[in-house]
């Protein structure tokens, strides 16, 4: 046998060369196919996964706080909060992520849907019950689901309701002392029913309600009770209710939050329990619903609690909440004015007669209408209110506008309590009306209480208000003054005259229930907490009325005393 040639053995180590690179190829390949086919399996497990959490925590949500086509926040049943979005990584890659962080991916796209529960497609955060979403991959495969919202609200009785929550308060007190957080945080609840609730034993948020500091444990139909902190002097804080609108309530703690702490400035929930440890009414609020200040620095700082919208509509509808509009204190304190919006107002417009009786008590007509209208004004608070001009610091109250200053009263303090009758200038109600010289009675300086626009109060739909001014004060409209309450009427509300052949009755409209608080002039609410005045105060024969056959005329109203319509 001969051994290879050179050549021969040349030919057989290129062979053999051509066959190993062939191999190598092919395993570089295969191994690349493996490594591609590993991150394409981790990708699919890793958005499997993220699928299954988002599934979770769809169907652990209550309620839907926004949402987009490439985003959504929800609030689950615990009240955490969680923002599902797509985000771009370091790599400049698209991901899906959720409180900002990768969650799974790299993803092509992910798109949300919102539905009712009919499956109907909304935007409407709070009308969304079933989520849809499609999470499309690289290469272009997708993964959808679609998944219903399952948790349910607590149960509640419906007897007792939740009505405001004092959560960011002001750091000064209306006397312009420092007051801490826990202190001055308060909870409003309300008797919806029309059965009395004693209320001993209840409790917020596990703290139980053990001081009764003013009004009576029994909550009646129609009343408020305001609930403080252990350490809280509420009454002293604010201009606070009377006994007769409000119930003043401590608890066991510190705090009205859990375990006694304070209720969180940005987001927390309320849990009110009766005696029996059942769920009454929750809240599980947030600071976009309401109740955040607008502004904490500069010359101006408004605090606002949050107050429930509608008494009808649920708890836990983020659109049945917002910002008080009851200016309850402001106070300047080193050229800044610290102004609180909660509770009640210091002085509450109750009545107002806008559409009067041409005949006087007297038996006599007057033909201008100014001079028979008024409006009544009450001190529902502690705290006595002096209304007593001063010019030398143009300070002073006045109605509608600061040109229509109160310059003129029987009695310039009014006391807790105390209602006082105010008219235009050219008015006489103590005579016109036949009231009590007891009755405390003030005029403005102008011939109108709408002046200067109107030289009466206007007949159809108009907003009367009653005005602080100050120099001192540095309100955003650069007044020097702040509407301390405001009266809303129209003749579909109250007020208007009946009229017939034989007998006319004209009547004033009245505020029904200040127990209602801050709630009492917001929506629906309003329209049933304004009235009629059902109180005669008095008829006049008018007998050359009917060709001779005469004409009686009723007036009804309540000047200068407790409304009629008020439980």
């Amino acid at each position: 046998m001969r051994g290879l040639t050179f050549i021969e053995i040349l030919i057989t180590v290129f062979i053999l060369g051509i066959i190993v690179i062939g191999l190598v190829s092919i395993l570089s390949n295969s191994i690349d196919l493996f490594l591609l086919k590993s991150e394409e399996r981790e990708v699919i497990s890793n958005l499997n996964t993220a699928m299954d959490r988002l599934t979770r925590d769809i169907r652990q949500g209550r309620r839907v706080l926004s949402l987009s086509s490439t985003s959504f926040s929800i609030e689950l049943s615990t009240g955490v909060t969680h923002t599902y979005s797509l985000i771009t990584g370091a790599d400049g890659k698209s991901y899906l992520g959720v409180d900002g962080q990768i969650l799974a991916g790299p993803i092509s796209s992910i798109t949300f849907t919102g539905m009712k529960d009919d499956f109907t497609y909304t935007t409407a955060p709070s009308d969304i019950k079933i989520i849809a979403f499609t999470i499309t991959m690289t290469d272009g495969r997708n993964m959808a689901s679609t998944v219903a919202l399952r948790a349910e609200m607590p149960r509640v009785t419906g007897e007792v309701v939740i009505t405001e929550i004092m959560y960011y308060p002001p750091s000064k007190d209306k006397n312009s002392n420092n007051v801490g957080t826990s202190n001055s945080q308060f909870v409003v609840i309300y008797n919806n029913s029309n059965t009395p609730v004693d209320l001993r034993g209840w409790s917020i948020n596990g703290n139980q309600f053990t001081t009764l500091v003013s009004g009576t444990w029994t909550l009646y139909p129609g009343k408020s009770a305001v609930i403080g902190s252990s350490g809280s002097n509420l009454i002293d804080t604010y201009y606070f209710p009377l006994p007769y609108y409000a119930s003043y309530i401590k608890t066991s703690s510190g705090g009205l939050g859990l375990n006694g702490s304070p209720l969180s400035s940005n987001s927390d929930t309320v849990v009110l329990r009766n005696n029996f440890n059942r769920v009454v009414d929750q809240i599980s609020y947030s600071s976009t619903w309401g109740g955040y200040p607008k502004s904490t620095s500069g010359r101006y700082r408004d605090f606002y609690s949050l107050v429930r919208k509608s008494l009808n509509a649920p708890s836990q509808d983020p659109n049945n909440w917002g910002d008080s509009q009851n200016l309850n204190f402001v106070i300047n304190q080193g050229n800044v004015d610290y102004v609180a919006y909660c509770l009640l107002p210091k002085l509450v417009i109750t009545e107002v007669m806008y559409l009067p009786c041409p005949y006087v008590i007297l038996g006599w007509s007057n033909s201008n209408q100014n001079e028979r209208e008024y409006i009544e004004i009450h001190n529902p608070t502690y705290s006595s209110i002096d209304l007593t001009i001063d010019w030398s610091k143009n300070n002073f109250y006045s109605v509608y506008t600061n040109s229509n200053p109160i310059y003129y009263s029987t009695k310039w303090i009014l006391n807790p309590g105390e209602y006082a009758v105010v008219s235009s200038s050219a008015a006489n109600i103590k005579s016109y009306y036949g009231l009590s010289e007891s009755i405390i009675y003030m005029k403005t300086n102008s011939p109108s209480l709408a002046s200067p626009t109107y030289t009466n109060l206007p007949d159809t739909s108009f907003t009367i208000t009653l005005l602080q001014r100050n120099q001192s004060f540095n309100p955003p409209n650069g007044t020097n003054s702040y509407t301390i309450d405001y009266f809303y009427y129209s003749p579909s509300l109250g007020g208007f005259p009946y009229t017939s052949t034989y007998l006319n009755r004209y009547y004033s409209i009245e505020i029904k229930n200040l127990g209602l608080l801050g709630l009492f002039r917001r929506e629906d609410n309003y329209v049933r907490n304004v009235a009629s005045s059902i109180s005669l105060c008095y008829t006049v024969f008018i007998q050359w009325e009917n060709n001779n056959q005469g004409k009686r005329y009723e007036v009804y109203c309540s000047p200068g005393s407790k409304n009629s319509i008020s439980p």
